[in-house]
Formats: structure tokens, sequence, C-alpha cells
């Protein structure tokens, strides 16, 4: 770890997960964006259904490599089953096998006020004919 006296941080980027490997690819090209961003970090991503790698891997996969802090980002709009009551099970369950980790979680991403703003910047940047409507 060289001299640093600092723990070493990991981010894994949870989502639900799907069987479709071009559906699931966007999340890892995400880890992989933000790795290159935080170089000094461990970056990760899980599913928690359907595809690989899975929670526990991806976590397990995190600690293998030194991580001494995780932080879990919760890639998800809401506060469906999963974030209610899967991740919160399996979160326990990795602070009991990792007792000196911490593991700490963000919100779900759909809770934080600037996702409106995309949207908003994604309305005003189609022009009139473009726009789908149902």
């Amino acid at each position: 770890m060289g001299t640093s006296t600092s723990p070493r941080q990991a981010l894994l980027i949870v989502d639900h997960g799907t069987r479709s490997t071009a559906a699931n690819a966007p999340l890892a090209e995400l880890a992989r964006k933000l790795a290159e961003a935080r170089p000094n970090w461990l970056v990760a991503h899980a599913h928690m259904e359907l595809a690989e790698p899975d929670f526990k891997s991806a976590l397990e996969g995190l600690i293998a490599r030194g991580a001494e802090e995780i932080l879990i980002h919760l890639h998800f709009l809401g506060e469906g089953f999963h974030v209610r009551e899967t991740l919160p099970r399996l979160i326990e369950d990795a602070r009991a096998r990792h007792v000196g980790v911490p593991i700490r979680t963000t919100v779900p991403l759909g809770q934080d006020s600037r996702i409106a703003e995309i949207v908003l910047d994604r309305m005003d940047a189609q022009s009139p004919p473009d726009r789908q409507i149902s």
C-alpha cells in the first residue's frame, strides 16, 4: 500500500441486471469510466439478478484487491424490493464477514435532484419533429 495512511477506498456500483448482455454493458462502462476518473479507488460493478457479477462476488473481489472501505452506489431509480430488502441483508452479511471494513451506501440514484435537470436537458435538446410522444 505504499506510504499512504488513508484506507484503500472502493466503489461498488449495483443495478438490477437483465438477461441482455447489451443492456448490462452500460454499467460495466460506467464502472470503467469511474475507475479512470478516480484512479486511487478500486471500482467494480454488480447486478442483483440475471447477470454476473453478482453482489457478493463483486464485493469479495474488491476485498481481495485490498479494499479497506467500500461505498456501494445504488444505481436504481427508486426504493424497490432490492433497495429495501435484498441489499440491506447482503450488506449486513458482508459487514459480518469483514468487520474491519466500513461499508456504506448511497441513496438510490433516482433520489438525486439532478435527475430532473438531465431529463429537462434532454427534452430541450430535442427538436420538435424528433420528439417522441405516445
